[in-house]
Parts: C-alpha cells; sequence; structure tokens
C-alpha cells in the first residue's frame, strides 16, 4: 500500500505491474481499458448480461412478488429498434447510455435513447418506424388513451416510452446542447450491427452530463473524462 503524499492527501492504491488500475477520481481504467478494445456489439452483448443479472437480483430481493414485473418492459433490443429507424430513414442520433456504452463506458443501461429531427417529414417517418412495436408512454397507468402518432410528437418534445422491443427514449432535444441540428454536429458515424449510425461524441455526452447535473450525471461524467484521455493519449498511452 502507497503512503499517503506530502500535506495529507491519500496516494492512489499501487497494483503489482505498476500500471495505473484506477484514476484520481475513483475511476476504474482497467474496465475503460477492455472495452475500448472490444467491438460495440461486444459491448452491447455485455451490458445485455449485466442488465439480466441486476433485474434477477432485483427479483431475488423480492419476495413474495412475482418474477417477472409486469411495470417493466421487455430487456431493450437495441439492434432491433434501430433496424426499424434505419429502414424507416429516420433521421437520428444515439445518445443517452447506448452512446456512453459505445464510446467504451462500462455502465449499464436498460434502454436506449434516440435524439430525433422534429422536421413534419422525419416525424411521420419515426410514427411509421415504430408503430409495429406498439410503443406507449412509460409509467402510465394501463388503458390511459395514448397513441404515439405525428400530431402528439408535434404537440409534445421528449418520450419516455414502453415498446415490444424494450424501453426507447424520443428526445426532440438533448440538455446542454440543443435541438438535433446542434446535436448532430457533435454526433460522430459508427458502425455496429452492421449498420452505420451516428453516435453521440464524447464531447457531447460530457456536455449533457454537466447540463443535466443529477448525482448519476455526474458519476458519468467523471467515466467520459477519463474515456477522452484515453482516446486522447492514442494506443500507446491507454
Amino acid at each position: 500500500m502507497a503512503e499517503p503524499e506530502a500535506g495529507g492527501k491519500p496516494s492512489t492504491i499501487e497494483f503489482y505491474g505498476g500500471y495505473q488500475v484506477y484514476s484520481e477520481s475513483g475511476i476504474d481504467l482497467t474496465l475503460l481499458r477492455a472495452n475500448l478494445a472490444r467491438s460495440l456489439e461486444e459491448r452491447w452483448e455485455n451490458n445485455r448480461r449485466a442488465a439480466v443479472f441486476a433485474r434477477a437480483l432485483q427479483d431475488a430481493g423480492r419476495p413474495g412478488r412475482p418474477a417477472v414485473d409486469s411495470r417493466r418492459g421487455p430487456m431493450i433490443e437495441a439492434l432491433e429498434v434501430t433496424q426499424l429507424l434505419v429502414s424507416g430513414h429516420v433521421e437520428f442520433v444515439v445518445v443517452g447510455g447506448f452512446a456512453m456504452r459505445a464510446q467504451g463506458s462500462a455502465h449499464v443501461t436498460e434502454d436506449i435513447d434516440y435524439c430525433y429531427k422534429r422536421t413534419p417529414e422525419n416525424i411521420a417517418r419515426l410514427v411509421t418506424a415504430l408503430e409495429p412495436i406498439h410503443p406507449y408512454m412509460r409509467g402510465a397507468p394501463p388503458g390511459l388513451p395514448f397513441r404515439l402518432d405525428a400530431a402528439t410528437i408535434q404537440a409534445g418534445l421528449n418520450f419516455t416510452l414502453t415498446t415490444d422491443l424494450g424501453d426507447v427514449d424520443l428526445l426532440g432535444e438533448v440538455s446542454g446542447i440543443g435541438d438535433f441540428d446542434r446535436v448532430l454536429a457533435q454526433a460522430e458515424e459508427k458502425a455496429m450491427f452492421g449498420l452505420t449510425v451516428r453516435v453521440l461524441s464524447i464531447e457531447g455526452l460530457i456536455a449533457a452530463k454537466r447540463a443535466a447535473g443529477r448525482l448519476k450525471d455526474r458519476n458519468h461524467l467523471l467515466e467520459l473524462e477519463e474515456l477522452r484521455k484515453l482516446r486522447d493519449a492514442g494506443p500507446q498511452g491507454a
């Protein structure tokens, strides 16, 4: 164990081999390095397994409750939902937890967030693409009249939905960045699941997390800042 540094500031824990395991902010760099070495498909498969395990732990701690919680949607099928949007020629950028995962984060997410272009044409394509998976307001009482059509989207902005393929969030704008065009300007193309998809950049994710300011966002921000350092250092520095 390393001794405290002069002035009472604790030093980092030293591990065998001499390489840095934790950042000064406490982020496990070994997880981030491992994720960056994996393909996007491998990162998402690991996310899916972790989310399934987390649900199993939650259910194990709920004695007398059904193993399947009817209030929760199915586990998100990110490939299938994204394919629907791509096939429907919807203009979107992947943001939120899935974008973090695509950038190398170890964050586990159970939904997928899309920032969508709010033109009448794109909204019509979005409605058509999602209609087969029966989008409904997440957390709303069963039977509440709701239909995700063009008029509903035009009247709103951001929507949290449950679908036959899992939970989907539609965002007309992203905090800290702005509307679709501003989000698009901070996106980058990534190949995943055989598709070319626009994903919010690390810089864009950092701006969004800073603006949100929730406890979980502050924790995510620390991880994203370490990912940026690893990216900027290149293969040798990582």
